[in-house]
């Protein structure tokens, strides 16, 4: 049986469930939201009505009277290779979710779901432009760059309500879990897009050089000061300025900036000159400002100017249906930049992304992708990734072995420098990677726990892909 509702759309969906109520809820659904529908109570059914129609998008129930909906997505990429595919579970299964991605689905989602983020993974789907994956460019929809999950759906949705707007925003998220990105597109979709976007790193900047960084300074100001001196502020005026780790801003420089913020002036240093600006500020913390101000580290006052809207960034580990699709990008991208052929994710390389912790966050994802990929020659296996076994859920999940196991004293071609070095770097990373998740990202907690300093810890995180 079929049931064709169409009228000449742009996109026509197929969809093939064999539940009936579930079938029409999803029609229903979808032509509301502007699309052509097709529908099918059967896998056989489904293949005659692709070959008829060429359907845009094919929805796919797992479980079907002649065949699996697996099965049915590989007969259809057999006949139209560039159709995406959405198949549909009544139950969780990650080997599902793996088999699937690894036959080429675009999605994979389990019953029941949200509305709002069915109809998001259709658009995402649609929007695919056939090939093997989708690449993330300041053109893109902001979908295609963040995820389709109902979790960052919520973030995206903030950007969007926010980015018209004057509005002082702060970020909270975990390191890594991509608050400069926010930031970007906030600024993106704001009126001052064409005028500049200046972002600056608050833990990466020592406490004596901070208000000479964001202000300025004046000929003669100090030792060395020998020519005037532009600062943060200045160079983004008339656009967007993003504070990252704003919490470690010391008193007196939180004391500056509240003094901008409400005169919308700046002093160099070394000067009594007021020099307008008009800004927009963005800041970013990975922890609540209040608890800040609670701990006395942080002005009441000023957390009240830099937020007048705040927006929250879910870390990768609460929304894993976007890691392989933010993963299949950094793909692309590693691709292009090494001027590699890498195919795929095996299975296996899959199963370990989607049960590793990824305590950095996306700025782990992306760095362990590029490494992968430079690493690979024809497609990325488990070995490849080199995740700390510390960061998965459970010790059940064996990895095979990392890189620098691979470099035993056996091997052939590696130097007993190379050796050590690789076996360092592999633990160093593991206890980074343990101290962010145990401190919930705080780096200047994970530097004190291990007794170093921060800027010490700040380049290692960046260095291994697990800080901003």
């Amino acid at each position: 049986m079929m049931n064709k509702e169409t009228n000449d759309w742009s996109d026509v969906i197929l969809v093939v469930d064999d539940d009936d109520s579930m079938l029409r809820i999803l029609q229903l659904l979808l032509q509301r939201a502007g699309y052509g529908v097709i529908t099918a109570r059967s896998a056989g059914e489904g293949l005659r009505l692709s070959e008829t129609y060429g359907p845009s998008l094919a929805i796919l129930d797992w479980k079907l009277p002649d065949m699996t909906g697996l099965e049915l997505l590989r007969q259809l990429k057999l006949a139209l290779p560039d159709l995406p595919v959405i198949l549909l579970t009544g139950f969780a299964n990650l080997e599902g979710a793996v088999s699937a991605i690894k036959e080429g689905a675009y999605d994979y989602l389990a019953k029941p779901m949200g509305n709002k983020e069915f109809l998001a993974r259709v658009q995402g789907a649609l929007e695919h432009d056939s090939r093997p994956f989708p690449v993330i460019g300041g053109r893109d929809p902001l979908t295609e760059r963040m995820g389709t999950s109902t979790a960052i759906t919520r973030t995206i949705e903030d950007i969007e309500r926010v980015a018209p707007t004057d509005f002082s925003v702060n970020l909270f998220g975990e390191t890594g879990s991509g608050k400069e990105v926010v930031a970007h597109a906030i600024h993106e979709a704001s009126p001052r897009a064409k005028q500049p976007f200046v972002a600056v790193d608050c833990g990466a900047i020592p406490e004596s050089l901070i208000e000479n960084e964001l202000f300025g300074h004046e000929r003669g100001a100090f030792t060395g000061a020998d020519r005037q001196q532009a600062g943060r502020f200045e160079a983004a005026d008339g656009g967007t300025l993003f504070l990252d780790e704003i919490t470690n801003l010391s008193l007196s420089a939180q004391a500056r900036l509240l003094r901008v913020l409400q005169e919308r002036v700046i002093y160099r240093v070394g000067g009594s000159t007021p020099i307008p600006v008009d800004v927009r500020l963005i800041s970013a913390s990975n922890r609540q400002l209040a608890d800040a101000v609670s701990e006395g580290g942080f002005r009441a006052d000023l957390l009240y100017r830099l937020s007048d809207y705040r927006i929250a960034i879910p870390p990768l580990r609460e929304r894993r249906e976007d890691i392989m699709h933010i993963a299949n990008q950094f793909l692309v991208d590693a691709n292009r930049d090494l001027h590699k052929h890498i195919g795929h994710f095996t299975d296996k390389a899959v199963q370990a992304m989607l049960t590793y912790h990824w305590p950095g966050n996306v700025r782990e994802l992306r760095s362990v992708v590029r490494r992968a990929v430079l690493i690979a020659q024809y497609l990325i296996d488990v070995n490849h990734l080199d995740l700390p076994e510390s960061g998965f859920r459970t010790q059940s999940n064996p990895l095979g072995e990392s890189i620098a196991t691979q470099m035993d004293p056996d091997s052939e071609g590696f130097s007993l420098k190379e050796i050590v070095r690789a076996r360092v770097e592999h633990l160093e990373r593991e206890v980074l990677s343990s101290a962010l998740r145990r401190h919930n990202g705080n780096k200047a907690a994970v530097a004190r726990m291990l007794q170093v300093d921060y800027k010490t810890v700040h380049t290692k995180l960046k260095a291994y892909g697990l800080g901003v």
